[in-house]
């Protein structure tokens, strides 16, 4: 047999025209984030991170390091052969403070896109902290007050003001470059405290809600979280004090350094952890924050929401993603929204667009085992990746889910439903639970039904009118399910067979 050997190919999938790639070449590591479509709630399709080492030595040489270099390059030939394999043909390539400030790093995006076909757009600092903060926004357009995205070799601010980015600066603060400077105690928070002072955006005041994000503000917030004792893992939204902070800054950087890898930590984010901890405590100490809150959304994200048009911006993060999870998993779709209608006379307290988010989810469970069914709704809404809700309306969406079906106290007691919700929090989302289930009985969770049969609520009574045609659905089962919510709710219950 003659002739040249032929190269195995992988084939691409097919072409997704929503499928949105960004790839991030940051300072330790080199990340690859596929969101499979380009929409205002971002459902992560592939997620993958090398750590490359770029910006090992770049305060001592000026350049980019040699074997990060390799790493990166063939991280880099890996991911553009993915994107051809995941069918994603829209693909981002930024490029943060070690390519930006290295010597060669304008030459290494080039042999980059030589070599990979990966075309590296080198942010600059601003635009680096104005893609953080709009990540911060895609994450809930609720947010207010100072963000800050901390980095290998760098250290970013922005202010965000009625859902804008209004100003955005850069320092050398990334753990990286601290350790390089070979400052330690009082000479190292005066190096950090000086950065800060001469790099405060326009308008920054104290009392100001601050948003942190990056993997090394993660890795601090699972050590408050754990050693508080905190019941959620989701770090997104998971707010603490600023003295919560500071105790433990103190205990990161004292003299008897802690074992970090018993909490989870990576070796990296375990060596880097004392430096962002006194990047932290010198932000306190000038800022003076209300409360500080962890957002996972960050540039990568912020990338996703550039590149949305101005009505997709405006679209709800959390119901966007509940629509995707009720079209993929409920029963009968679009009933969802015909029950949060349904409901809405009897729950005007409960917040409209956690009442919608409930009803789309509360029938994705339908396949678990009827022993499992609770504790399967609680964990959708408290270990899914949803965005633009607090810690507390996830607690509470999560209890209204469970409450959809039976043994539900036992699932939110024993995951600390009590610990986060107040009494008259944990009670309205149970009762909206329970008024969701009455729905799904009613008509066995089917569009077209529901909206015939009104629930109506005034002062004294929680009322449930069924048309004569359809008074076959009446049954004591639902009449029981009628009482139970109307006790949650302090009223009699009443149903009415009649009308049309």
């Amino acid at each position: 047999m003659t002739g040249k050997k032929k190269t195995a190919e992988i084939p691409a999938q097919e072409i997704s025209v929503n499928r949105f790639g960004v790839i991030d070449i940051g300072s330790n590591s080199v990340r690859f984030v596929v969101f499979d479509s380009a929409m205002r709630s971002p459902a992560y399709f592939f997620n993958e991170k090398v750590y490359c080492g770029l910006g090992a030595d770049i305060e001592k040489t000026g350049a980019l390091s040699p074997e990060g270099k390799k790493k990166a390059l063939a991280t880099l030939r890996r991911f553009a052969l993915l994107a051809k394999a995941l069918g994603v043909r829209n693909v981002a390539t930024v490029a943060t403070a070690a390519m930006r400030d290295a010597s060669d790093g304008d030459a290494f995006a080039e042999k980059i896109a030589a070599e990979t076909g990966l075309n590296v757009r080198i942010v600059s600092g601003k635009d680096e902290g104005r893609f953080a903060a709009l990540g911060v926004l895609l994450g809930d357009r609720r947010s207010e007050g100072i963000v800050v995205d901390i980095g290998g070799a760098s250290m970013e601010l922005a202010l965000i003001q009625a859902a804008a980015v209004r100003h955005c600066t850069t320092t050398p603060l990334g753990p990286l470059r601290l350790m390089e400077t070979g400052q330690t105690g009082a000479a190292l928070d005066a190096y950090i405290a000086t950065h800060i002072e001469e790099n405060l955006p326009e308008g920054v005041r104290s009392g100001l809600r601050m948003t942190l994000v990056g993997g090394g503000w993660r890795a601090f917030a699972t050590l408050v979280m754990r050693r508080t004792e905190y019941p959620l893992r989701v770090l997104h939204a998971y707010e603490f004090t600023p003295e919560q902070a500071l105790e433990t800054c103190d205990w990161l950087t004292g003299e008897q350094a802690p074992d970090l890898t018993r909490f989870g930590l990576s070796r990296t984010r375990a060596e880097n952890a004392p430096w962002t901890a006194h990047v932290l405590r010198n932000l306190i100490r000038r800022l003076d924050p209300l409360i500080i809150t962890i957002s996972s959304c960050g540039l990568r994200e912020g990338v996703l929401y550039e590149s949305l048009s101005p009505a997709k911006r405006g679209d709800d993060p959390l119901t966007q993603s509940a629509l995707v999870m009720e079209r993929v998993g409920s029963r009968f779709p679009g009933f969802g929204a015909e029950l949060a209608g349904w409901c809405a006379p009897a729950l005007p307290e409960m917040s409209a667009r956690l009442r919608l988010a409930a009803c789309l989810l509360a029938d994705v469970n339908w396949r678990v085992h009827p022993d499992y069914r609770a504790m399967a709704c609680f964990t959708t809404a408290t270990q899914s990746n949803l965005v633009g809700l607090t810690h507390g309306e996830r607690m509470s969406l999560a209890v209204s889910l469970a409450y959809r079906y039976k043994d539900a106290k036992q699932a939110v007691e024993r995951n600390g439903g009590s610990q986060i919700l107040d009494k008259d929090a944990r009670r309205m989302a149970e009762a909206t639970g329970r008024i969701i289930r009455l729905g799904a009985m009613l008509t066995g969770a089917t569009p077209a039904l529901l909206h015939r049969c009104p629930l109506r609520r005034d002062e004294s009574a929680l009322t449930l009118t069924i048309p004569r045609d359809l008074s076959a659905l009446a049954s004591e089962a639902v009449l029981r399910r009628l009482d139970g919510a109307a006790s949650l709710l302090g009223l009699a219950s009443d149903m009415v067979i009649g009308g049309e």
